[in-house]
């Protein structure tokens, strides 16, 4: 089977441990396309056709290519992902020390599969805030890129019930090891930062110089592909740097159209969006309306531009699982490989109503490629998307699509490279046709 993009998808995910390193992979691959950054602060001078970006934030990324007709009448097509994923954030003041063992104390950011984190080695990544000359403070990003810690498991010895749905104490039993012996400092209970001596090595910085820093554990093992004919890739934040690897890619591949084209990546979707970098705030609707008000519209266009406008969530759909098939409604499980899945449920916990299935299927059936739909079962509910908020904040019709997948949350989550290539086809198709097909 074809693995056209699988490659660069595992090479995009390895590169990319935290959102500040997805948001930093994005800009690099808009770059080599000719995007222009711009500044939220700036006026902003806009030529049809041109590539241009902005970042907030270091986590959030809005990319958008001109058009060539008016706004008010063409509308945008845009579509949309999330750069973060579950996981632990390391807390960098202070370790926890026992018997002159050392551990980084964290707090769990989203919802992880907790087992999934144990016994396997673990690195750190994220942005640190450092003081510089004249009170300015500088924002870098710091990936340590080698195995630096582990959480280790409780012998089946010491605990009989581990295979029979033991719950993970956050607090205590998640702790990642990162020393032993002489390595660590004296004495019990909370000890100097450990975690803060490694980054100022790491920077080549005095530690006093440190203000500040996000950093997330993530597994130090690189993503892989396999099966019989390559069709299966296995690795972490699939969820949902997936989605922002396939927008990328199909955005920087299409030429300019009548309609302009847009590119979002949202940060903080694991923990509810509301955030000013998260998909349920003013972002979006403000740089859209910016970009109609710097054609030297006015008002009125930007709500015609977006009635005229299409948004496509692409976030994760849950795979059939073969060892788990009452899990599933089994017209409605997407399985690996069988194309990109629509999402649907009646609660608006996904945005697809019926026109945007419409919109979906026949543009899948114009160009030749898969589709599936995705629904939970009717007494299990789903989780949600960036799509719902985003189309209630901006008034634009939005659709959640996105790919099947397994073990979602897990720190190593597995998809089909085919499906891959499939959904960057169907948004390559969706950024060159347009919003009209919609109405």
């Amino acid at each position: 089977m074809p693995t056209q993009h699988g490659r660069a998808l595992c090479e995009f995910i390895d590169a990319s441990p935290t959102a500040f390193h997805a948001v930093d992979s994005a800009e690099a691959m808009l770059k080599a396309w000719g995007g222009q950054r711009l500044s939220e602060k700036e006026v902003w001078d806009l030529q049809p056709q041109q590539l241009y970006y902005l970042v907030r934030d270091d986590a959030s990324l809005i990319a958008f290519r001109l058009g060539t007709a008016p706004l008010a009448t063409a509308g945008f097509l845009l579509a949309g992902a999330h750069t973060d994923a579950p996981g632990l954030r390391a807390r960098i003041d202070k370790a926890v020390a026992a018997k002159g063992l050392e551990r980084v104390a964290v707090e769990v950011y989203g919802g992880p599969i907790n087992a999934t984190w144990l016994d396997r080695p673990l690195s750190l990544a994220g942005r640190v805030l450092l003081q510089a000359a004249a009170g300015r403070v500088v924002s870098r990003l710091v990936n340590f890129s080698r195995p630096l810690a582990i959480i280790p498991n409780l012998a089946i010895h010491l605990n009989r019930d581990l295979n029979k749905g033991f719950e993970y104490p956050m607090h205590t039993a998640m702790l990642p090891l990162v020393a032993a012996n002489g390595a660590a400092p004296a004495g019990e209970g909370v000890q100097g930062s450990w975690l803060l001596s490694a980054l100022a090595r790491e920077l080549a910085v005095d530690p006093a110089a440190i203000l500040s820093a996000e950093l997330t554990f993530y597994e130090a093992a690189p993503s892989v592909i396999f099966g019989e004919h390559d069709e299966l890739l296995a690795a972490s934040r699939i969820d949902n740097l997936e989605g922002c690897h396939a927008i990328l890619s199909a955005f920087c591949a299409c030429r300019a159209t009548a309609h302009t084209q847009v590119a979002v990546l949202f940060d903080n979707e694991e923990i509810g969006s509301t955030s000013t970098r998260g998909a349920n705030s003013a972002l979006l609707r403000d740089v859209l309306e910016r970009i109609v008000l710097a054609q030297a519209s006015t008002a009125q266009d930007f709500y015609r531009a977006a009635a005229s406008s299409l948004l496509l969530s692409v976030d994760g759909a849950q795979a059939f699982h073969p060892g788990y098939a009452d899990k599933f409604d089994p017209d409605y499980a997407p399985v690996l490989n069988k194309g990109p899945a629509i999402k649907l449920n009646a609660n608006i916990r996904y945005a697809t109503e019926a026109k945007g299935e419409a919109y979906i299927r026949s543009l899948c059936t114009r160009h030749q490629l898969p589709c599936q739909r995705f629904v939970m079962r009717a007494d299990l509910s789903p989780g949600s998307t960036i799509g719902p908020m985003t189309s209630a904040n901006t008034g634009i019709r939005t659709i959640d699509i996105g790919l099947p997948m397994l073990a979602m949350h897990s720190v190593r989550e597995t998809a089909g490279t085919v499906d891959h290539d499939s959904l960057i086809a169907l948004l390559q198709a969706a950024y060159m046709e347009g919003p009209a097909v919609a109405d």
